[in-house]
């Protein structure tokens, strides 16, 4: 399969420059002001009544409570976390943030949650639900959310409907969300639609995956579920196109840009681990998307067709040792391209050994003739094992 980005991916870069130019919906971005870049906007979560910042903070990983305080400075007033990161940490940074802020509780926005076991009970996740607010130092979650969903199954969850209904009626959260970035995600959406329960739906959403999401998030927004979206960057991998962000182009601040053309996104979710990239995200919200940005995804888009791993799992079933190819391709991405090396060898390390690429070096490579995108699984395989695996002395 060659080099080319198929119409599908063309159509929705389309679709996103016709966004930008024609303007979204309520107090949503829509250009600059006597030459200058506009504050932070904020815009309405679905029917929830909530107002986010058009960038929200992404706390994966990240437990700097002064990053936190200084982006609620800037006008992010939105946060994205989990009690399920860093032992807790993350939330207990975020509560100390907003303690020193000084900033009025309703006058932000959090989101916590984490990914709902198997042996989960009421009363489990009732004690998950306590320890978030006493690390958050609050007395309610705005959205808790039923995080990496893989299949429909994950997303009807009984157990969490009735948690949740207790804490809500207590006062403890306000709003149900659902979470995921796997290959199924189109799934999880409609079941998330279907089931009733959600109010909001917090997924990756780049420019060259899950073909059929405007869509959804379209059906979602008629419902009053709102959008929040992350992992924009389609892989993260910029760095390896020669002169991609020539002329002073900036593929991150694209990438946000593009995902808040979509007048059905209320808030891009940014991991910000510096004072810098609060300035380059606020900046990214305060302009709309350029022709010449335009062209720079489509290149993007193209140059990584056959080399960015969409996680869509469709080459797992053509595998007879039963890797975990789309978790796998996920951790090696964590470590080369995101600098979080160690926590993504932990997480390779918690795989199964069988669902590990141990064994692929001697496999005939099944899954490169399965992948929809033309791309060298095996030895993709092949290299994050390498990197992910803990050398023995």
């Amino acid at each position: 399969m060659g080099k080319t980005v198929d119409r599908r991916s063309f159509l929705k870069l389309g679709a996103a420059s016709a966004g930008a130019a024609i303007g979204c919906r309520g107090g949503e971005i829509d250009g600059t002001v006597d030459g200058a870049p506009m504050r932070m906007q904020y815009r309405q979560l679905g029917s929830t009544g909530l107002e986010v910042s058009a960038v929200s903070f992404g706390a994966h990983g990240i437990d700097n409570a002064t990053l936190m305080k200084a982006s609620l400075e800037a006008g992010i007033n939105t946060f994205c976390t989990s009690g399920g990161y860093l032992d807790g940490r993350e939330e207990s940074a975020l509560g100390d943030a907003i303690a020193r802020s000084g900033v009025p509780r309703d006058k932000i926005v959090i989101l916590t949650g984490d990914d709902i076991k198997q042996h989960a009970t009421v009363d489990s996740l009732l004690e998950n639900f306590d320890a978030s607010l006493r690390r958050l130092r609050t007395e309610y979650i705005d959205v808790y959310y039923n995080a990496m969903v893989q299949t429909p199954n994950d997303v009807r969850c009984d157990v969490l409907f009735e948690a949740f209904e207790k804490a809500r009626t207590a006062g403890k959260v306000r709003f149900l969300g659902m979470s995921g970035h796997h290959g199924g995600m189109q799934e999880c959406l409609e079941a998330g639609i279907e089931a009733g329960h959600y109010q909001l739906f917090f997924t990756k959403y780049d420019f060259v995956s899950y073909p059929d999401q405007d869509q959804i998030l379209s059906r979602a927004a008629d419902r009053g579920i709102g959008t929040m979206v992350f992992k924009t960057n389609a892989g993260n991998r910029q760095k390896e196109i020669k002169d991609l962000e020539a002329g002073g182009l900036s593929f991150r601040q694209a990438t946000i840009r593009w995902a808040l053309s979509n007048p059905y996104v209320a808030s891009v979710t940014v991991s910000l681990t510096s004072f810098n990239q609060i300035d380059e995200a606020v900046a990214a919200a305060g302009s709309s998307l350029s022709s010449a940005e335009v062209a720079m995804l489509r290149r993007y888009a193209g140059e990584m067709y056959d080399k960015y791993c969409r996680f869509c799992a469709t080459c797992e079933g053509s595998c007879s040792r039963e890797v975990a190819v789309a978790d796998v391709m996920r951790f090696a991405m964590y470590f080369t391209y995101y600098g979080r090396e160690k926590e993504a060898m932990r997480m390779y390390g918690e795989l199964p050994a069988s669902a590990t690429a141990e064994e692929c070096r001697d496999c005939s490579g099944n899954c490169d003739d399965a992948c929809p995108f033309g791309r060298h699984v095996r030895a993709g395989l092949i290299e994050a094992h390498e990197r992910l695996s803990f050398k023995k002395a």
